[in-house]
């Protein structure tokens, strides 16, 4: 596989379900959680639900609650639940995350997936910080926060930098810094205690690139109701860029394991 600096473009044929496979990227993260059997996990921010469904082929034995705060996404993933067979395993809920309805200490993890930009494009930089304090909140003692996410800084190849730098403008899915990360897990109560890049090794064509932002320049206004750039206004930024350098997607992810404070018992887990 290709890593790092080497990108090569996604082909044509694979573009149309490439999202949902990201060339295994999410099941290379899933393998380094601090899974143990019977974990109790909430997938926050689900979306499509790939990442919950990733879970579960893990282990039989996880029990994972998916929440999002658009309908869309919650009816979206819970059609891509049911298509896996795995509606006895996830739960897909609609649920703000910066306002949860769930008990103290009701999970043992809790899982993103590239989800907190659009916490921040619905609820603010506040409202991420918010979550992260929910998230704590929810956690057993010992329990993990596991997040990845694109940190402008950590951005190594133009195309990724574009990726961030595109999505940022388009709808306000502003991605943080890994500093800015960090600094919410400690006020939240949590220590990090993992930090670790993967790398897909592929990027979009520019013409794959524009098809995905119009897709979002069209689609978050109605999934989210808020506003987006128009495509013309996008392009004529961005488009230069994109023509000689294509355009990022997923092409570099950093996955955050943060945990909670624990003094009553000892919380044994694999964590490599």
């Amino acid at each position: 596989m290709l890593r790092g600096l080497e990108e090569a473009y996604i082909s044509d044929r694979d573009y149309p379900i490439y999202f949902s496979k990201l060339n295994g990227l999410r099941n290379r993260i899933a393998a380094d959680l601090p899974l143990r059997s019977g974990t109790r996990i909430l997938d926050l921010a689900t979306g499509d639900g790939h990442f919950a469904i990733e879970l579960a082929r893990r282990d039989s034995s996880l029990t994972i609650i998916g929440i999002d705060v658009s309908q869309y996404y919650v009816l979206t993933a819970k059609t891509n639940v049911e298509n896996q067979r795995l509606g006895g395993q996830i739960e897909i809920i609609e649920m703000d995350a910066i306002d949860m309805s769930f008990p103290d200490g009701e999970f043992h993890m809790v899982a993103n997936f590239t989800g907190l930009d659009e916490v921040y494009m619905t609820r603010g930089k506040g409202g991420v910080n918010t979550a992260f304090v929910e998230v704590s909140r929810i956690l057993k003692p010992g329990g993990y926060f596991c997040f990845a996410v694109m940190p402008p800084e950590e951005m190594e190849t133009e195309a990724q930098r574009l990726e961030v730098a595109v999505f940022s403008y388009v709808c306000n899915a502003t991605y943080l810094s890994g500093g800015e990360y960090e600094s919410m897990l400690k006020k939240a109560g949590l220590e990090l205690v993992k930090r670790k890049a993967y790398y897909t090794g592929m990027k979009l064509t520019p013409e794959q690139a524009k098809e995905e932002i119009r897709s979002v320049c069209d689609n978050v206004p109605k999934i989210y109701g808020i506003s987006a750039q128009p495509l013309e206004t996008v392009w004529q930024r961005f488009g230069k860029d994109i023509q000689k350098e294509g355009m990022g997607y997923y092409s570099k992810v950093v996955l955050f394991v943060g945990r909670k404070a624990n003094k009553t018992i000892q919380y044994r887990a694999r964590l490599t």
